[in-house]
């Protein structure tokens, strides 16, 4: 993957992400990834297990942080600056979820914004929208 502004992005996805796919198609994949990693979180504070919960959010961390770093805010116009937003918003949703009076529902509001974003970036990279995958179970990390 050389001069690709996502490499460091699917290295914190730690997933290798296929050289075949375009650059949005990969921005797919590390939106899903995200999507997987709070639902992995959701999942774990419910569980108590609190420390694979922190795990799955800085891996959220590190994927928001390495596509936030690469936004072109010069040419990227009103939608870097909104994506720059979005990114912000999240960084600090995440870190103040485990506070919050009901962790899961926040948790869930999370997930639900990630996803809306997650939508746009599907559309655009192929067209139309996945179908619903919410049942699909979770693999968690030990």
């Amino acid at each position: 993957m050389v001069n690709n502004p996502y490499h460091r992005a699917s290295q914190a996805y730690q997933k290798k992400i296929d050289d075949n796919l375009t650059p949005l198609q990969i921005v797919v994949e590390l939106y899903k990834g995200m999507l997987r990693n709070v639902k992995l979180a959701k999942q774990s504070w419910k569980e108590g297990n609190f420390e694979l919960m922190s795990a799955n959010i800085v891996k959220t961390f590190d994927i928001l942080e390495a596509l936030q770093s690469n936004l072109d805010m010069e040419g990227g116009g009103e939608d870097a600056q909104f994506l720059h937003r979005f990114y912000t918003v999240l960084f600090s949703a995440l870190s103040q979820a485990s506070s919050k009076p009901n962790p899961a529902e926040y948790f869930d509001e999370i997930i639900s914004y990630i996803q809306q974003v997650h939508d746009r970036w599907y559309k655009m990279a192929y067209g139309d929208l996945p179908k619903a995958d919410d049942d699909e179970p979770l693999e968690t990390e030990q």
